[in-house]
């Protein structure tokens, strides 16, 4: 027997995102019900830096530039209504998150003010607050709103299929790690916040171990669209050693401080002004760099901060990381010279972030009546690249645009049927993962999928490589039908694997899809083949969708994009 449940709005996530959601939508009295793979307030909200975008700290800051930075930023791809929405909003953004019960830094008057206030990159203006004890505060604080919060929630509970009935949403099927059973759930309106995909490029990542982009992977199984699915951010600076720290954060441009310098492996200059530039910008040169074999031993660059030493304005930086904990993996990873800027880090790109994802408006609507999504698991706002601090600051405002958009018509409809016969369908395919003794453990797989990511489909690219990557995603799924999967029910992991892996392995397939359609390179999308960005042919998006067939792409032009200076 399933056990089924019945609510008006179910939000899938339970980071920064959906936690904003599903407390709006309970708010303007849906019913709520909060599903989440993770502990409450976990995800990559809970290991952020904590930086987040707002506007008008300066008085020569304004919507209108923070708009043009994010759409400059995103190299013209950008959903136009979802970033003008962020930038007319983003000084909204710390009321909301206290509201849930999260403090900023203020200065010496108790205000948010340029004095707090940092520059990050692709920023022209100092518009990013920081969060004292960074994205745990922060995750704490979430946890706390759902508790005072009126709805309900199913924690270490992954989401397995969506439900439809017709051409709307019905609800969902998911299965509940703790007590191994499945869970059918009757709904008007679903929200989409599971994050991203970052893990589908360990160890050269910076993210969650959760980030194995199911959001998308539900969503194309739906039926609903998705975007710019080839736009995967690396961030530039991480650890490229230790082992157990390659791949973790070390930095984004603006931290490498006004003299910052970067240099190959042998000590040469390849850059300067590395703090006015975008992630996007950092990245491919070099990623570039290293596919030229002019590393260091560790697969990395020298990013050589020790310039910054000579200068009034350099050692200030450095003062103000050390004091925001900026400064602390370098530490844990290199020692006190790297710590003090008196020596070189090691560094090389890193998984971070994804631009692409649910084709939202921008209330947080998807293609598919009921189907909602917000945070990273939608797609639009960023464009090609993304700004640092945006991303804490889109979970705030999109969530809240979300919750209230799922809530008005979650309570203006009847309430759907129950699919029952695609929900027990889901149920027993899910069951039929217990006891199997195939050849392939499900981590294993996985694994070779994260190989293939990071060495086929990374900063770099090209067709012959994205090719390869296709034909090596088929063998992969055939693999995944052939398991071995424990028979235990109540924390199963192998099953959690197995379920995660349909999720990459479908998520891959878009990524690689759309990049090899996306002949150019731009923002995050960087081709070998076609190095240099064409405007007239390519300032359009990649739409993802499923059909009988199987996968669908189109291109369509980005609706009332600005024009490229």
């Amino acid at each position: 027997m399933v056990r089924t449940l019945e609510y008006d709005v179910v939000c899938v996530g339970a980071g920064g995102a959906g936690i904003t959601a599903a407390v709006t939508a309970a708010s303007a009295g849906a019913r709520v019900l909060l599903v989440s793979k993770d502990p409450l307030g976990y995800g990559n909200t809970r290991i952020a830096v904590g930086l987040v975008a707002s506007c008008g700290l300066d008085p020569e800051d304004n919507p209108e530039v923070f708009y043009d930075d994010l759409v400059v930023g995103g190299e013209y791809l950008n959903n136009p209504k979802m970033a003008r929405a962020m930038a007319e909003e983003a000084r909204g953004c710390p009321a909301i998150a206290e509201g849930l019960g999260h403090l900023f830094r203020r200065d010496g008057d108790g205000a948010l003010s340029r004095a707090v206030a940092t520059r990050a990159g692709g920023h022209r203006f100092a518009r990013t607050l920081p969060i004292p004890a960074h994205g745990i505060a922060m995750g704490q604080a979430l946890r706390s709103a759902v508790a005072r919060g009126t709805l309900d929630t199913c924690e270490e509970t992954i989401a397995v299929a969506l439900l439809r009935d017709g051409g709307r949403i019905a609800g969902l099927v998911a299965w509940d790690l703790a007590a191994g059973e499945a869970v059918a759930v009757r709904a008007s309106a679903i929200i989409l916040a599971t994050g991203g995909l970052g893990w589908m490029y360990y160890p050269h990542t910076d993210c969650m171990r959760s980030a194995t982009g199911d959001g998308y992977a539900l969503a194309y199984g739906a039926g609903a669209e998705l975007v710019d699915m080839e736009q995967v951010q690396f961030v530039p600076f991480a650890c490229t050693h230790p082992t157990s720290m390659v791949g973790i954060f070390l930095g984004e441009p603006a931290w490498a401080g006004p003299q910052g310098r970067l240099l190959d492996g042998q000590g040469r200059e390849l850059l300067t002004g590395i703090n006015r530039m975008t992630r996007a910008q950092v990245s491919r040169v070099m990623a570039l760099e290293l596919q030229r074999g002019h590393g260091t031993a560790h697969g990395g660059l020298l990013l050589d901060l020790r310039p910054n030493l000579t200068t009034a304005e350099g050692r200030a930086v450095w003062q103000k990381m050390k004091d925001d904990g900026f400064l602390d993996n370098a530490r844990r990873a290199y020692g006190a010279a790297a710590y003090a800027w008196e020596e070189p880090w090691d560094v090389a790109p890193t998984a971070h972030f994804h631009m692409g994802g649910v084709r939202t408006d921008a209330q947080g609507a998807s293609s598919l009546a009921g189907l909602y999504a917000a945070g990273e698991a939608a797609g639009g706002l960023h464009g090609a690249n993304r700004l640092g601090s945006v991303a804490l600051a889109e979970v705030f405002v999109f969530g809240q645009h979300a919750g209230i958009a799922a809530a008005a018509y979650a309570l203006g409809v009847d309430r759907p049927a129950m699919p029952q016969g695609s929900a027990a369908a889901t149920v027993a395919e899910v069951e039929a993962l217990l006891g199997t003794s195939g050849e392939h453990r499900p981590i294993a797989l996985a694994r070779k999928l994260q190989r293939l990511m990071w060495e086929k489909v990374g900063v770099v690219r090209g067709e012959e490589q994205l090719a390869a990557a296709l034909g090596s995603l088929d063998e992969l799924r055939q693999q995944a039908g052939n398991l071995r999967v424990s028979q235990h029910r109540r924390y199963n992991a192998e099953l959690l694997d197995a379920l995660e892996l349909r999720s990459m392995l479908l998520a891959a397939e878009m990524v690689v899809s759309s990049a090899l359609r996306r002949r150019e390179s731009r923002g995050a999308h960087v081709r070998l083949d076609y190095p240099e960005r064409d405007d007239a042919q390519w300032q359009a998006n990649i739409v993802v969708w499923r059909q009988e067939k199987g996968m669908a792409l189109a291109t369509e032009s980005v609706d009332g994009a600005s024009t490229p200076a």
